[in-house]
C-alpha cells in the first residue's frame, strides 16, 4: 500500500515542478501573444482554430445537435428532481435510519479521491469538462450566439475545454435557445455516463484493468455531473434554465426560493455526511 500511495504523490509532485518551471518561463516570455496564458493553477490555449473546430461540428449534423438540444431540454427536469429525490430520501435517512444513509461528499483529489485513483480520475473528468464546453459551443453555432472564444483548458491536475459565448447575443436570443444551449452540457454528460456504464456491463470481463477503471470514473463523474449541473443553484446551469421560465412568468422569487432551499439540501446532506462518515475516500 505505502508503495501505491508514493508513486501518484511523486507523479503529483513531478507535475507541481514542472508546472512552476512552465509559470516561470511565461513570465519571461512573451506566451500570450501566440495564445497561450499560464496562470499560477491553469493555462489557457486560446486559437481561432479551436472556434473554427466547434463551428464544423455543429454544422456537420445539423439536425441530429438540434434533435439532442430539445430531448436535453426535456430530459433536464428529469434529472433535476431524480437528484432532488436522491439527497431528500438520502436526508431523511440520516434523521430516521442513519445506518442506512449514503455518504454525500465533495470530489477532492487527494483527500476524497484516492491517490490510486487520481490517474483516471483525471483523465476521465478532463475528458467530461472538454465534451461539456463543445455540447454547449455546438448549440451555440446552431442558435446563431457567436463564440467570442474557445480555448484548450490546462490545469495543475488535469485538462479540459473552455468556451465563451457571447452573453450578451446569448441573453437576447429566444428563451427555448438559452435552454438548449444550457442543458447541452449534461446532456452530453448524460449519454457519456450512459455510453461508459453499459460498455462495463457488456465488456469489464474482456476489458484490461486500465479501462475498467477509467470506464467507471467515466460513468461515475458524468452521471453525477450530469445531475448537480442541473440543480437550480446559481452559477449551475439548472440555475440559469430556472431563471428562464421564471422570468417569463414574471415570477423572479420562484428562482430565488429554489435557489436557497436546494443549496439548504446540498448544505444538509454534506454536513450530515461529514459528521456521520468523514471525508471518505471514493
Amino acid at each position: 500500500m505505502p508503495g501505491l500511495v508514493a508513486q501518484p504523490i511523486l507523479g503529483l509532485l513531478i507535475l507541481a515542478s514542472a508546472w512552476a518551471a512552465l509559470y516561470t518561463a511565461s513570465r519571461l516570455i512573451d506566451l500570450e501573444r501566440h495564445g497561450v496564458e499560464v496562470h499560477p493553477l491553469y493555462a489557457l490555449y486560446r486559437s481561432r482554430r479551436l472556434n473554427g473546430f466547434v463551428e464544423h461540428l455543429a454544422h456537420r449534423a445539423p439536425r441530429l445537435w438540434r434533435l439532442l438540444g430539445n430531448i436535453g431540454v426535456v430530459t433536464s427536469p428529469g434529472l433535476a428532481i431524480y437528484i432532488s429525490y436522491l439527497l431528500l430520501m438520502n436526508l431523511q435517512r440520516f434523521f430516521y435510519v442513519p445506518e442506512k444513509a449514503s455518504p454525500v461528499v465533495p470530489i477532492i483529489p487527494g483527500v476524497t479521491v484516492r491517490f490510486q485513483s487520481l490517474p483516471w480520475f483525471l483523465i476521465s473528468a478532463g475528458f467530461i469538462i472538454l465534451v461539456h464546453e463543445l455540447a454547449h459551443g455546438v448549440q451555440c453555432i446552431l442558435e446563431g450566439i457567436p463564440i467570442r472564444s474557445s480555448a484548450l483548458v490546462f490545469a495543475i491536475i488535469t485538462f479540459g475545454g473552455a468556451v465563451e459565448p457571447d452573453e450578451e447575443a446569448l441573453e437576447r436570443a429566444e428563451g427555448i435557445s438559452q435552454m438548449r444551449v444550457y442543458a447541452a452540457g449534461s446532456f452530453a454528460n448524460l449519454i457519456m455516463g450512459l455510453t461508459a456504464l453499459t460498455l462495463l456491463i457488456l465488456y469489464a470481463g474482456a476489458m484490461p484493468l486500465p479501462l475498467i477503471y477509467l470506464l467507471h470514473w467515466t460513468y461515475f463523474l458524468s452521471l453525477n455531473i450530469a445531475m448537480v449541473n442541473m440543480l437550480p443553484i446559481r452559477p449551475l446551469d439548472g440555475w440559469r434554465m430556472l431563471k428562464i421560465v421564471a422570468d417569463a412568468r414574471g415570477l423572479p422569487i420562484i428562482e430565488k426560493l429554489a435557489t436557497g432551499g436546494f443549496i439548504l439540501l446540498v448544505a444538509l446532506n454534506l454536513s450530515l455526511s461529514l459528521l456521520r462518515f468523514g471525508l471518505i475516500p471514493l
